[in-house]
């Protein structure tokens, strides 16, 4: 692994709901999927930018920045019986 790279396993943004009924939903999102639809949105505004004459930086780090993150719960909240965990695994 090279130095000041983050780890390339496979990571994951989940959704967890618990309330009155009797499953949970529990919906995960592939963290690669985030970022190449973030990558994609900065690609098509550099280039929007550069058709019209401007510069502007791209900032990749910024884009890979939930990579050097542990697992960790990002929000937690509760009300009336229902509760909704968003978080990275």
């Amino acid at each position: 692994m090279r130095p000041g790279r983050p780890p390339l396993r496979l990571r994951f943004l989940y959704l967890w709901v618990r309330g009155p009924f009797p499953l949970p939903l529990f919906l995960a999102l592939p963290l690669f999927a985030l970022e190449w639809s973030l990558l994609l949105a900065l690609f098509l505004r550099k280039t929007q930018a550069l058709l019209r004459g401007k510069a502007s930086r791209m900032p990749l780090g910024a884009v890979f920045a939930l990579r050097g993150l542990p697992p960790l719960v990002l929000a937690r909240v509760e009300a009336e019986g229902v509760g909704v965990t968003v978080g990275l695994w």
